[in-house]
Formats: structure tokens, sequence, C-alpha cells
């Protein structure tokens, strides 16, 4: 009986509640409602469609989206540093975090198991919102709709000078592990971009390289990118 509903449904999709909602939030004209009504069917409601597909889909395009913002924002940031910064801004919990607090848990009406509590699969349902956003909308709305959206909750400057704290970060663990780590400093030629070149090693292996016209500011960079190593981020 449900799916047989849900069939007639998405052959005549109309602008309902959900779709009103979603125009609203995310700033866009949906062209293809019978996407966004598909992000928004749960596996658990047991129908022939979920959303599954789109939410695999819609994770890719996040990361995507994000990777390509920071990428851009931070031209020097070294691919260590770059990983773990996408890491922390598309982590489950913070996306999961992120849709409860556009209220996307208590404004759409999903299609689950009853008792299901919508907050549980909410950060699902959002990246399926993404694989949707970008099969109707394209990529660069998309990204543009992920960075205004992302940005206006997180400060990523202040997210990167937490991540920079690595340093010491990359100490203690070495301490606790008895790691043999050894972090130096080379003054560069005046003619190099950057006046300090910064290496972490690990026993006899290079693990960290890092730049920059300070040597706190190499020896951060070389710091994460010996943790993303070490730690097999």
């Amino acid at each position: 009986m449900a799916l047989a509903f849900f069939q007639r449904f998405f052959r005549t999709p109309v602008v309902t509640g959900n779709i009103a909602f979603l125009q609203e939030t995310f700033d866009i004209k949906i062209g293809n409602s019978v996407l966004f009504d598909k992000a928004l069917i749960h596996r658990s409601a047991a129908l022939e469609l979920d959303n599954e597909r789109l939410e695999l889909l819609g994770d890719a395009v996040l990361d995507l989206c994000v990777a390509h913002y920071l990428h851009d924002r931070y031209p020097h940031l070294k691919e260590g540093a770059l990983t773990k910064l996408k890491s922390k801004l598309v982590s489950r919990e913070r996306v999961q975090t992120l849709a409860i607090e556009m209220g996307l848990a208590e404004h759409l009406q999903l299609v689950k198991q009853k008792d299901l509590n919508p907050e549980l699969i909410i950060g699902n349902v959002f990246e399926a919102i993404w694989g949707a956003m970008y099969l109707d909308q394209g990529f660069e709305c998309t990204k543009d709709r992920v960075i205004r959206i992302l940005t206006a909750k997180i400060d990523t400057d202040l997210l990167l000078e937490d991540l920079l704290d690595a340093k010491s970060k990359l100490l203690e663990l070495a301490q606790k592990q008895r790691w043999d780590i050894r972090l130096h400093v080379i003054e560069q030629p005046r003619t190099s971009s950057y006046r300090f070149k910064a290496e972490v090693r690990y026993g006899s292996d290079l693990v960290g390289i890092g730049h920059g016209n300070s040597k706190k500011q190499a020896e951060k960079e070389a710091s994460i990118e010996a943790l993303h190593v070490l730690q097999g981020a």
C-alpha cells in the first residue's frame, strides 16, 4: 500500500511542504522534486525506493565542495593539513549537528520507520539532499550552498588555528608512543619563497616538511604532515 502510494506520488511530483522548506532553506528553485522526495526516504521505511544511492553521491559531493573551497582559500597549506581540516569540517558528527541546527530534523517530514528518532538519521538525509541538489542544480550551485552554510556556522580560520597546534600534539604523541621523533628547522637562502623550512624525522624517515616565514609556522606545517603520516589519517 505504502509503496503504491509513493510510486503514484513520484509520477506526479508536487511542491510539498518538504520541497517548499528545502527551497527556502537552501535558497534554490528545485527543478526535479522527485530527487529531493527520494532523498528523504530512509532505508528503515523498507520501501523499494530509498535515499542510499543519493547519500553515497552526496557524501562525495560534500567532500569535493569542501576540498575545492579549502584548496582555494589556503593556497600554501600542504596536503596533510588540508586533509585534516576537511575531515573536521565534514565529519559525521559535524554533519549531523549542522543538519539539526538548520532545523532539518524538526521541519522535514521524513519517510522512515515510525519510532525512529529523526535526529539519528538526519546526517544521512543531509548528505542525500546534497546528492539530489548536485543532480538537479549542478556542481557550482551546490558548492556555493555547501560553503555558504558551512562558513555561516563554522569559522574555518579558528578551526585551522586549533589544528595548527600540531607541534605539541606531535611531541605528546611521540612521548606516549616512545617514537624517535626529531624536529629540525633550517633557515632558507634569501632567494627562497620562505625564510624557514622544518623537517620531522621518525628515525631515519622524513615524515613531515613545512615552510613559513617564521620558525613557528614551518614547525606547525611539518608537524601536521607528520601527524597525518604517522596516524594514517
